[in-house]
């Protein structure tokens, strides 16, 4: 009887330790290869407006970034010096650093904003325009709210372009970035993000388990259409 407890004491420390270091894992890491996401938020202005890139690799080389997945933090910003009078909008731009190990979730805020005509995206929260900052970030729980600042100077957030996308990192090795721009009179607007109400500038990011092989942006409409040179699509991971 003495050998028989002994066994199930041994058994009961031995479950309770698988359970310990189970409690002690916590949530899957990222399976992106790469620690942190370098997001570079480039706005540039010019006579059509306000223009956003963030992809380092389109087809008009003057407007990319730095955008990047590596295993150190950028800490300066990386924008192309811009072309046919556009200019680089320092307020409007930044980079920011997202450590894919504080969390589960990307939770990617797109806000644009309005202004007689104009369009102006912004995903990131930390440029010095603070009120144009969204809430983009990293965590172990899923976004379900959008976070815009206000905006302001005649500018106005306008939500039928605007949306949250948690992005399960843990679930797949590939986040397909596809940044779409669309042109109209002059102006330029872009899109990140699949899930806005205006479903006609809706775009394909997501998550994979493989690289997405073509760009895929909806078309557009009411007089916009998809400007190719300024779209391009980008997958970040392994």
């Amino acid at each position: 009887m003495r050998r028989f407890s002994v066994v199930m004491a041994a058994v009961a420390g031995a479950v309770a330790l698988l359970l310990g270091s189970t409690a002690m894992a916590g949530p899957p890491g990222p399976r992106l290869a790469g620690r942190y996401l370098n997001v570079h938020q480039c706005v540039y202005v010019g006579s059509g407006g306000h223009y956003t890139n963030v992809l380092p690799n389109t087809a008009n080389s003057a407007f990319n970034t730095g955008t990047n997945l590596s295993g150190a933090p950028d800490t300066a910003l990386s924008c192309g010096p811009g072309s046919g009078g556009w200019r680089q909008a320092p307020a409007n731009s930044a980079v920011k650093a997202f450590d894919l190990t504080a969390g589960r979730y990307l939770n990617l805020h797109q806000c644009v904003y309005f202004s007689a005509g104009q369009h102006y995206t912004a995903i990131l929260p930390n440029t010095p325009n603070v009120n144009f900052n969204t809430g983009t970030n990293v965590s172990n729980t899923p976004d379900t709210r959008l976070n815009c600042a206000p905006g302001g100077g005649g500018w106005t957030l306008l939500l039928a372009n605007s949306a949250v996308r948690p992005f399960d990192l843990a679930a797949d090795r590939f986040l397909n970035l596809h940044q779409c721009v669309w042109t109209s009179a002059g102006m330029y607007y872009m899109g990140l993000l699949p899930n806005t109400p205006n479903v006609n500038f809706n775009t394909g990011t997501n998550v994979s388990d493989t690289a997405d092989t073509a760009l895929n942006c909806r078309p557009g409409g009411g007089g916009w259409s998809l400007d190719g040179l300024d779209s391009a699509f980008r997958p970040l991971g392994s």
